[in-house]
């Protein structure tokens, strides 16, 4: 059995592909500013395929939304989560 160990800064998921996404729909995320979540709409430009992988169990291979933030470009939700904090997918429309 092959043991592969993610690098630490990539806080154990690998974004292995981008699929770009022409639909036109928006991401709808929450975000905490202390107590009071507030609500962002960034433009949905693909999917990420995400590998993450975990101690002792079996790699899972996910679907993020990648967004167009104002500040990074396209990013994965997971990325953009590890940079600006905790936040919650609402909803693509």
């Amino acid at each position: 059995m092959i043991h592969y160990r993610v690098p630490p800064e990539d806080h154990d998921r690998i974004v292995t592909q981008y699929l770009p996404d022409t639909t036109g729909k928006t991401c709808q995320v929450s975000l905490r500013d202390g107590d009071v979540p507030e609500s962002e709409y960034l433009p949905l430009v693909g999917w990420a395929i995400v590998v993450r992988v975990c101690e002792e169990a079996l790699p899972r291979v996910t679907f993020e939304p990648v967004v167009d933030d104002e500040y990074r470009g396209h990013i994965a939700l997971g990325d953009l989560e590890d940079e600006i904090g905790p936040l919650t997918l609402v909803d693509i429309s």
